[in-house]
């Protein structure tokens, strides 16, 4: 290797950055292969390809590269979690748990590390593990809005709906754009017959994101229970329609990649 491929290889990584944060997955992956072309020891370009895969649900392509950056630096922490992040998505909740824990080996004060492993305990049914892990997450990090969502859920499977609540509401104080929240906060207030508050959340929810096709069959349940018919039936006809929508997309999409 010259003593110019390093910077010349810092450059392209640099700039497979600037592109993967506009989205822009194929020229950000284009800077990452030459990145790694010209210097084959850069762990993070190899790290940072893996992402763009794992965006772009190529999950296995994902791991391949960070194992790559794993065995050029084994202390690299977000290989780690984020190679538990594609085994996650391709439900292989094991093996992303000890990725995840090898994550929060090397970086004990990683507050997402520890929430995605809880996420990936929640998978596997095991509620109190999960708790466990995004309990330390909200130490490590107070303000982090998804792991109230994700340990209310915890709670929530748990049947402790009351506890599931509190979590549900910092998570939205921390976090007012947060749609999953409201969604699940207001599924746990329609089981505990407060409708009126859970239509507001769903209301939220769809002003938040109009296609949400589950925030509208979910809406008209407590509207159905206020008795508020034709509202509930238009509902449960949108949530058809967008649902029905979705699945054209997706079928012609796959029709586009055959």
């Amino acid at each position: 290797m010259s003593p110019s491929e390093p910077k010349r290889a810092r450059f392209y990584y640099n700039l497979g950055v600037a592109y993967y944060a506009l989205c822009e997955y194929g020229n950000a992956l284009d800077g990452f292969d030459e990145a790694v072309r010209l210097d084959p020891q850069f762990a993070a370009a190899y790290n940072d390809r893996g992402n763009v895969h794992h965006d772009l649900g190529n999950h296995q392509q994902a791991i391949e590269n960070y194992d790559k950056a794993i065995r050029l630096d084994p202390k690299i922490a977000s290989a780690h979690n984020n190679r538990g992040n594609a085994y996650h998505a391709l439900g292989q909740h094991e093996n992303a748990i000890d990725a995840y824990g090898k994550a929060v080996a090397i970086d004990p004060e990683f507050a997402a590390a520890f929430n995605n492993r809880g996420n990936a305990y929640h998978a596997l049914g095991q509620h109190e593990r999960a708790i466990e892990d995004f309990d330390e997450a909200v130490r490590i990090d107070p303000e982090y809005s998804a792991v109230y969502n994700n340990r209310g859920a915890a709670y929530h499977d748990l049947g402790q709906l009351e506890r599931a609540l509190q979590d549900y509401d910092e998570a939205v104080r921390l976090d007012p754009e947060n749609i999953e929240a409201y969604i699940n906060r207001a599924n746990i207030l329609t089981m505990l017959c407060r409708y009126e508050r859970a239509i507001k959340d769903y209301n939220v929810a769809i002003r938040l994101n109009p296609g949400y096709a589950d925030a509208y069959k979910n809406r008209a349940v407590p509207l159905n229970r206020l008795g508020r018919y034709a509202e509930s039936e238009r509902d449960f006809a949108k949530a058809a329609d967008l649902q029905a929508a979705a699945e054209q997309a997706d079928h012609d999409k796959e029709s586009a990649v055959d």
